[in-house]
């Protein structure tokens, strides 16, 4: 039976073999022979691709030798693909760097992660409430507000979940010594963001009049948002925001953002510094991971 080489190494979350941890999946590629062991390591970083794997014989051992196992932050990001409009996940990311040894701040971590699902999520409701309005195919004025209405609801609650994203983005610096400068992308939104997304958190006050308790000629006008289906753009009192040409920007910045800081603060790449022996092996009838 032909021995099929082994491409990848599963760095897991626990010891027990079988168990569904997978944290990442690394190329792996031949290093040399030591008296009945094949020896491995990780592709480099940049390093041409041959995809040359690592072929051994029944009865050998494969040994990784501490310090060639390298895992980048690249490799834990590289399955996440970007979407419409270029942004990509980032929360699985987060969570799976802070995982892989050695452990970084877990402060920070917490931080960053709460921070990155916040930002999936507003990304995943921009992006609802404009397919919501870019559809119009085949549907009566009834079905055509009902829609809208619901595309509306998806952003009001895009505004919650950016606003609370982007307002921990700004203090970072602060709070943890971040040298990765605040992308200039969501400072600018932040003051519009704020307003619109308090007048929605608030609109049982708006509804009345009111804002911070305080009669108010323009809190209503958060119930005007008549463009909203054509433009896109969300208005409250002299705010505006625009979903294609502010928020997605500040999202894709913000998820850059966010990579950067776990690279600055955990480092780039992480170096496994036990030795990994799988062995002796038989022959083996599918690939190896």
């Amino acid at each position: 039976m032909a021995v099929k080489p082994i491409r990848y190494i599963g760095i897991n979350l626990g010891p027990e073999v079988g168990s569904d941890d997978l944290l990442v999946g690394v190329r792996v590629v031949p290093a040399g022979r030591s008296e009945n062991a094949v020896l491995g390591r990780t592709l480099n970083h940049d390093e041409p691709d041959s995809g040359e794997g690592i072929v051994y014989q029944p009865g050998e051992q494969v040994v990784f030798p501490p310090g060639s196992i390298q895992v980048t932050l690249q490799d834990v990001d590289r399955k996440n693909t970007p979407g419409a409009y270029g942004y990509a996940a980032i929360a699985n990311t987060i969570w799976t760097w802070s995982h892989i040894p050695p452990p970084p701040n877990l402060d920070l971590f917490n931080y960053l992660f709460a921070v990155a699902r916040r930002l999936d999520s507003a990304y995943s409701l921009c992006i609802s409430a404009l397919s919501r309005t870019d559809d119009h195919s085949g549907d009566t004025f009834t079905e055509l507000r009902a829609r809208l209405f619901q595309a509306l609801g998806d952003a009001e609650l895009m505004c919650i979940a950016l606003n609370r994203a982007e307002s921990m983005i700004k203090d970072i610096s602060t709070r943890f010594a971040v040298a990765t400068p605040v992308p200039q992308a969501v400072s600018a939104i932040l003051p519009s963001l704020r307003a619109i997304r308090d007048a929605f958190e608030h609109i049982d006050e708006r509804a009345m009049g009111h804002a911070r308790r305080e009669q108010r000629t323009d809190a209503l006008s958060i119930f005007n948002q008549a463009d909203f289906p054509t433009s896109g753009i969300l208005r409250y009192a002299n705010h505006s925001l625009d979903l294609r040409t502010q928020v997605i920007p500040a999202l894709v910045a913000a998820r850059k953002f966010i990579f950067d800081v776990a690279a600055e603060k955990a480092g780039a790449a992480k170096t496994i510094t036990e030795p990994a022996v799988f062995g002796p092996l038989g022959t083996p009838d599918s690939d190896q991971k």
